[in-house]
């Protein structure tokens, strides 16, 4: 029998999913120091719209890679991804996070979410399993959540140069089984690049503060 799912609900489950900030066979981190320019191997527009401050999203049905380029150190995107309790002060749709596990580079923390579409407001949460990396990357997966059936991802932190680094968010999710995927998948492409916005933004944010 097939469960229908109104918008604000799958609205609800996609920007939980994509602030979870929460992965298998990633590519390697970067080390803390490029010997190289890291955008190198993109095209040309590719690094143009980088440099202009703007998210490069690709993939589609639930693998995606969003790329973004912060004029900061690595040390202080670094703080910004690994600030959970915080996330609720930066990141779209995130109301509260607590951390249930610190364990030296590992970490679990429940994300809660609520998003308003119209008159209806809805709340989820996910519990995500973190492994941290310093100073170069953190890899995430969902250990439990009622709203999606798998998520998986990583952030990568690569050095351009000192006061500026490019940051990789890499994430492949799967709505559960009730979830129309083409309408799952369209809403998740399109608020992906919130995220990296709103890191570009506090990480900036806190660096023209010190």
């Amino acid at each position: 029998m097939f469960l229908k799912i109104s918008k604000p609900i799958l609205v609800s489950m996609v920007l939980l999913c994509l602030n979870a900030g929460g992965l298998f066979g990633f590519p390697q981190f970067a080390s803390q120091f490029a010997s190289a320019d890291v955008t190198q191997s993109l095209s040309q527009s590719d690094r143009a719209s980088l440099n202009a401050g703007k998210v490069m999203l690709t993939g589609q049905e639930g693998n995606y890679i969003a790329k973004i380029i912060i004029n900061t150190s690595a040390e202080k995107v670094w703080n910004v991804l690994t600030d959970y309790t915080n996330f609720p002060k930066f990141f779209p749709t995130v109301t509260a996070v607590k951390l249930l596990e610190s364990n030296g580079n590992q970490k679990v923390y429940e994300q809660t979410n609520v998003v308003q579409v119209l008159f209806f407001t809805q709340s989820s949460k996910v519990e995500i399993a973190a492994t941290e990396t310093y100073p170069s990357g953190i890899t995430f997966q969902l250990r439990d959540g009622d709203s999606i059936k798998a998520l998986k991802g990583s952030w990568q932190i690569e050095v351009i140069s000192p006061n500026q680094v490019l940051v990789t968010n890499q994430v492949n999710v799967e709505p559960n089984s009730a979830t129309p995927k083409d309408i799952f998948f369209s809403i998740y492409s399109d608020n992906l690049a919130k995220t990296l916005t709103a890191l570009k933004l506090e990480t900036e944010k806190r660096s023209q503060g010190n």
